[in-house]
């Protein structure tokens, strides 16, 4: 074999190596680079504790199986992180289109007191009807919050009765199957957030 005919071989490898390498590729995408913080590795997964509702039912994680769950704690007086929170998750829900079908947001009071069934029900249909609001037993919310390692406090109360709430703002997503997969922060865009549940939408677990 003369010199152009070997490097005419060698070529030719080359080539099938190289088409070799992308037929791999294609079948083998790189994987979603969440926006979000990947804690799948926590392994925790979803409890409600049998929360009621504002609607005075009883939910359990066994109720959202199947679908993505987004919770979120708060209370209906918060001036500003709630609000925004709430809003920013309905414009999840807007960029989600028909693929918002697979996701239940679920937003916890941590202020059972004044967050009467009423109150509850009023303030988070004002985001969106489909949205769910939890109003935990006393004894429950305490072992809630500790779940999620979340806390909450009581300022001390004004002259009309009126106090604050502090209180984690961490958002929690969980999978189909209801193991803890993302966790957002209060400064996360609605673009990012949509990104991410779209993908675990997408590739259920």
């Amino acid at each position: 074999m003369n010199h152009a005919m070997r490097r005419a071989a060698v070529l030719r490898r080359e080539i099938l190596m190289l088409v070799g390498v992308l037929l791999l590729t294609a079948c083998n995408p790189s994987p979603h680079e969440f926006r979000l913080t990947d804690i799948s590795g926590s392994q925790a997964k979803l409890a409600l504790f049998k929360a009621p509702t504002a609607e005075g039912k009883r939910l359990t994680a066994e109720d959202l199986r199947g679908k993505i769950v987004a919770l979120s704690f708060g209370y209906t007086h918060c001036p500003d992180i709630c609000p925004t929170s709430l809003a920013k998750l309905q414009a999840v829900v807007q960029r989600l289109g028909e693929a918002a079908d697979d996701l239940r947001v679920v937003f916890v009071t941590v202020d059972p007191k004044r967050d009467t069934p009423a109150v509850l029900e009023r303030y988070i249909h004002s985001f969106n009807p489909r949205f769910i609001a939890l109003r935990p037993d006393p004894e429950a919310l305490p072992k809630l919050t500790s779940r999620y390692h979340l806390t909450y406090s009581y300022g001390e109360p004004d002259a009309a009765g009126n106090y604050p709430v502090n209180h984690t703002s961490t958002l929690l997503i969980f999978d189909q199957t209801g193991r803890m997969r993302l966790m957002g922060r209060h400064d996360d865009n609605p673009k990012d957030i949509a990104g991410d549940i779209a993908y675990l939408i997408n590739h259920p677990s």
